[in-house]
């Protein structure tokens, strides 16, 4: 009689452990733009300087503008700004304070931003319904890639004048960072960062 009131007691238990599932949720990021979108989006800017040129001497004083596509990006625009005014500084021009530059640099921000795309093969997480049961997600191959890109280019014009003296190529960078799943728990990712993401 013990053995059976205590398999009793035992499928109860069971059964209102099934009954009550297991659910976990965190949020991804409490800023606005996650560590690894700000390191894609900041080392896509480096990428960029690196390729570009300036054909001012050393030793010139210049303003600097920005535009892009979106008022909605005043704070990237911002930031790409500084990035170049700091690589304008490393090439030996100034940035003096008192308005009086030599020349005037409109920098054209074509694209800053990231996108991201996923991919999944395998059976998506299913959530408890008619049945008490929850079931993980199960990727036989999962992939998720988020790309970063900052293209611009630069006009000069002799402030004096508003005269345009030269305009330089379209400068480009890009990163990207992949993340990979294959038979459920093996993961592996991708990355151009350098260094890399955490």
């Amino acid at each position: 009689m013990m053995i059976l009131r205590s398999i009793a007691l035992f499928s109860v238990g069971l059964g209102a452990l099934f009954l009550t599932g297991c659910t976990v949720s965190g949020r991804q990021t409490d800023t606005p733009r996650t560590t690894n979108e700000q390191l894609i989006l900041d080392q896509s800017l480096a990428q960029t300087l690196a390729h570009a040129r300036i054909s001012l001497p050393a030793g010139r004083s210049v303003a600097v503008e920005t535009a892009g596509l979106s008022p909605d990006t005043v704070p990237d625009k911002e930031f790409v700004k500084a990035g170049i005014i700091r690589w304008l500084g490393r090439q030996g021009l100034r940035i003096p304070e008192d308005k009086k530059e030599e020349y005037l640099l409109r920098v054209m921000i074509h694209a800053f931003g990231t996108n991201s795309n996923d991919f999944f093969f395998g059976l998506p997480p299913i959530q408890a319904g008619l049945f008490p049961i929850s079931v993980p997600e199960l990727a036989l191959y999962k992939q998720s890639t988020q790309t970063g890109l900052t293209r611009f280019s630069i006009d000069i014009y002799e402030k004096s004048t508003g005269r345009l003296l030269a305009s330089t190529p379209t400068y480009e960078g890009h990163t990207y960072l992949k993340g990979s799943t294959a038979l459920f728990f093996i993961t592996f990712s991708r990355s151009n960062l350098n260094p890399p993401a955490p």
